[in-house]
């Protein structure tokens, strides 16, 4: 029985051996495991590896500090803590130790490296995390996968106007993991002179801004975004500090500015990231996001109106694709339905109601325009489910997202989609438990395991199949050649995907085929291109209207 026991033990041994495998870096060496691939192909995965130091204590609120090297060998072996948030994971703890990446490879010893892909994951700045994003269906491919953790909410944009808060920590750790990146990334078989920053929601309108912060010069070579631009109507505010106060109000902490960063840093991270959670109604809402910062003399992520470099070309000319989904919140607006309060108030203070919801400059002209336009009738009621659906679309994602392409497409490369497939598993199912249409995250679904979609997986015998073949081959071969079109693959060879310009209007419908068309929600958008805007002087969220009832959509 004993050497019974011992043989086990042994056989044990080498089959963890067989499944861990040992990397060397600058920092340290690191230990990482073998996970499959959809189609059965063994890949590496080392996980939780800190590319920052945790920023706790002094280092709370400030931009990320490089890393110290490993004692002894790094596990890398299992995902690491999610950064704090309102939103709860299970058996998954959470913590201010999560600036951590994962990398996903196959092959640590190609004959030539291959592209990479670092993905941000999205969640309105406010939750969300690295470990949300799997590679199952994309490590099919012949790509190195990087996800990339970054501080949330209040604890990563916290922005006050002083050098105790200057903002826009998420997006400076995002910055260091991609210098970590640059560093480190062929020693797991990648090219670190090819990597497309990636992104869904959030993760999308950050590597947007990205393309406008001399931070990230020469760390990215193409993006792809799905369902977001930094280059909303409204524009960036220079600071929070109205929110800030009222936080930390809500956490007894003193308003005067000196005294009050004394208590947040005092503070536990998770009551930080419970009191940072502020919503209008049902809607979709970021409290807490990027900022244009004040020069303290720091290293600046945004120096001014991303929206205005863009206009102007002042931005890292790379390739770009970039698109939406062709019902973004349909969610949001069967919850201003259901909820009788948020419906009398969109009715009888619509300027309020859908400045708030729906980004834009809350003019008395602007609110006619978009009324007149959006709703033929003059209540809204359930025959406006379509209407208040567009107008949700167009100005929580649809109009950034124009504008971005119109602004880049004349000084680079820009692919334009809007994808319209509806799969069985859409995440918005309404009325009758069928989808309503594609909505907002439903397209990321067919290139990376998201574990909010309840443990879906996609075989290859499931009717889904070619849309998971189809669309992680574009980013792989988006990733490969800044061009996503490839005749020579089975997959792709319907399609001509022609770039996007401001004459032609071109942009690909990604649907049961992939069909080239021209004006994608023109009439609409211009519409928009008529409302003011005073990027300098934008009426934002009041705490006072932030404090009326909250809903936050738990996949924006």
């Amino acid at each position: 029985m004993k050497s019974f026991k011992l043989n086990v033990l042994f056989f044990l041994l080498l089959f963890h051996k067989s499944l861990s495998v040992i990397v060397e870096i600058e920092d340290g060496q690191m230990e990482g495991t073998t996970m499959q691939s959809r189609k059965g192909i063994n890949f590496h995965a080392f996980l939780k590896i800190p590319f920052a130091k945790p920023p706790i204590g002094d280092l709370r609120f400030q931009a990320p500090v490089e890393n110290e090297k490993y004692n002894g060998i790094l596990n890398a072996t299992a995902y690491g803590p999610v950064c704090y948030q309102k939103i709860e994971y299970d058996n998954f703890e959470q913590s201010e130790d999560c600036l951590h990446l994962n990398v996903y490879t196959k092959d640590l010893q190609p004959k030539s490296l291959k592209p990479v892909i670092a993905y941000l994951h999205g969640g309105s700045y406010q939750f969300g995390s690295a470990g949300d994003s799997r590679p199952n269906y994309l490590m099919d491919r012949d790509i190195v996968f990087v996800t990339i953790g970054y501080r949330l909410n209040a604890l990563g944009f916290l922005a006050i106007g002083t050098e105790d808060a200057v903002g826009n920590m998420g997006l400076k750790d995002q910055a260091m993991a991609l210098k970590w990146i640059q560093k480190n990334i062929e020693k797991f078989g990648g090219d670190p002179k090819s990597v497309t920053l990636s992104g869904l929601s959030a993760g999308a309108s950050a590597s947007t801004a990205h393309l406008v912060s001399s931070m990230s010069n020469n760390l990215i070579h193409k993006v792809i975004a799905a369902s977001a631009a930094i280059t909303r109507q409204t524009g960036l505010k220079n600071d929070n500090l109205e929110l800030t106060k009222e936080m930390a109000k809500r956490l007894n902490c003193p308003t005067d500015l000196d005294e009050m960063m004394k208590c947040l840093k005092q503070k536990n991270g998770k009551e930080i990231a419970l009191a940072a959670d502020f919503g209008y109604h049902q809607c979709v809402v970021r409290p807490f996001g990027p900022v244009i910062e004040p020069d303290l003399g720091q290293e600046r992520f945004l120096k001014a109106e991303p929206s205005e470099l863009f206009k102007n070309g002042n931005f890292l000319r790379v390739p770009i694709l970039i698109g939406i989904t062709a019902y973004e919140f349909a969610d949001v607006v069967r919850n201003i339905f259901n909820n009788q309060t948020s419906l009398k108030e969109l009715n009888e203070n619509f300027a309020e109601f859908t400045s708030n919801c729906f980004s834009y400059t809350p003019t008395e002209k602007n609110s006619e325009i978009l009324r007149k336009y959006y709703f033929p009738y003059d209540k809204i009621d359930g025959r406006s489910f379509d209407n208040l659906n567009q107008l949700s679309a167009d100005g929580t994602i649809g109009y950034g997202v124009h504008r971005l392409v119109h602004y880049t497409s004349k000084f680079t490369d820009v692919y334009y989609y809007k994808f319209s497939y509806i799969g069985r598993f859409s995440i918005f199912n309404y009325p009758n438990d069928r989808p309503y249409g594609v909505h907002h995250v439903d397209d990321i679904q067919y290139t990376v395991t998201y574990r909010a979609f309840d443990g879906r997986f996609i075989k290859e015998n499931d009717p889904e199949n070619f849309m998971v073949e189809r669309m992680t081959r574009i980013w792989e071969q988006f990733a490969k050649a800044g061009n996503p079109n490839n005749l020579n693959d089975e997959f792709l060879n319907e399609m001509h995907w022609p770039k996007h310009d401001n004459e032609n209007e071109y942009y690909l419908d990604i649907g049961l085929h992939l069909i080239e068309k021209q004006g994608l929600y023109l009439k609409r958008y211009s519409i928009w291109d008529s409302l003011e805007n005073s990027a300098n002087n934008i009426k934002f969220v009041s705490v006072s209207m932030i404090l009326v009832t909250f809903s936050l959509f738990l996949m924006s």
